[in-house]
């Protein structure tokens, strides 16, 4: 079996590079150990990162953590393509049987590949993702990893069915994805074509499955800046779904302040509730609510933008 790993290097801008290379150093130690053929396809827009410099940098991560790498690496331009593009057009790309899609700032576990492979292996028509959550080795990461979208620490090891997974870490047929690539969001809004995926997928019957054993850690909102943009991103996305043929909202502006005040609200009981999952203390409690009700504070205030100012919040905050 030939896999395609297809890795999108727009995270990797907008986190940090260390991230990106304890990422590849997992992925070239994984493959090497197994018997399959693999091939390593970096998706970027030359418009925010050279080939040149993606290639310099794959150069040093291999002198520097001396890796071994017996399979094809091939740096693909997709020109003017973003997030979900990016992906898309690795599809296009690969040679591979399989696909494995990873976004470029997550860190696998070191058994992760073979967990995934494994639990993948029992049904190839479906789709099988790894378990991706914040890491929360600093304070912001334990704020984010509590109250954020992803789903919270556990220690859970078996497979099961699920409605959606995260574009992140999952692996499927390239078939699959060729006739079902993700859909264009309308303009301006740069997340939640997946959510679209995933229930064109599951009114098609194919399967998700997440796979827990198969874990990997996603990075918080990298310095205020990001802190800020992804918050108001988020609920501008948020706010224009509403819109959208899938959603039953007769009232997307008192729909959109129901959500965030659903979102505020969780933020007290997920950190009482779960903050000894991410080895938070006591005394961090007030601290990571107060954090997180800043972050749902940007959220309200990019869907109030797109509410009053649609034109100006569609051309912003493009992250």
């Amino acid at each position: 079996m030939q896999l395609s790993i297809i890795l999108e290097w727009e995270n990797a801008i907008l986190s940090e590079l260390d991230r990106t290379e304890k990422l590849l150093v997992e992925i070239l130690n994984q493959t090497f150990e197994r018997s399959e053929i693999f091939e390593l396809l970096i998706l970027h827009n030359s418009e925010m990162v050279t080939s040149e410099f993606i290639f310099n940098f794959i150069s040093d991560t291999i002198l520097k953590n001396n890796l071994r790498n017996k399979g094809e690496l091939r740096l693909i331009d997709a020109k003017d393509a973003h997030y979900f593009q990016l992906k898309n057009q690795g599809v296009i790309e690969a040679k591979g049987d399989s696909v494995l899609i990873l976004d470029s700032d997550i860190i696998p576990k070191s058994d992760w590949l073979n967990e995934l492979l494994s639990a993948h292996s029992k049904d190839h028509e479906s789709i099988t993702a790894g378990f991706t959550v914040i890491d929360y080795s600093d304070f912001i990461g334990k704020c984010f990893s509590l109250c954020w979208f992803f789903p919270i620490p556990n220690d859970r090891t078996d497979t099961v069915e699920v409605d959606m997974i995260f574009s992140n870490n999952f692996i499927c047929s390239r078939k699959l994805l060729l006739e079902n690539p993700y859909p264009n969001m309308e303009e301006g809004i740069t997340r939640g074509a997946d959510l679209l995926l995933w229930k064109m997928l599951r009114d098609k019957k194919i399967k998700l499955y997440l796979c827990f054993a198969a874990n990997a850690t996603h990075p918080s909102p990298n310095g205020f800046s990001h802190f800020v943009k992804r918050g108001l991103a988020e609920g501008r996305d948020d706010y224009f779904r509403l819109f959208s043929s899938e959603s039953k909202s007769k009232n997307p502006s008192f729909s959109f302040i129901k959500i965030w005040g659903k979102k505020s609200q969780l933020v007290f009981k997920k950190v009482f509730k779960y903050h000894a999952k991410v080895d938070s203390s006591a005394w961090q409690i007030p601290f990571i609510m107060v954090t997180m009700l800043s972050y749902y504070g940007f959220y309200l205030m990019g869907g109030v933008t797109s509410m009053l100012i649609p034109k100006f919040a569609k051309s912003s905050w493009q992250i």
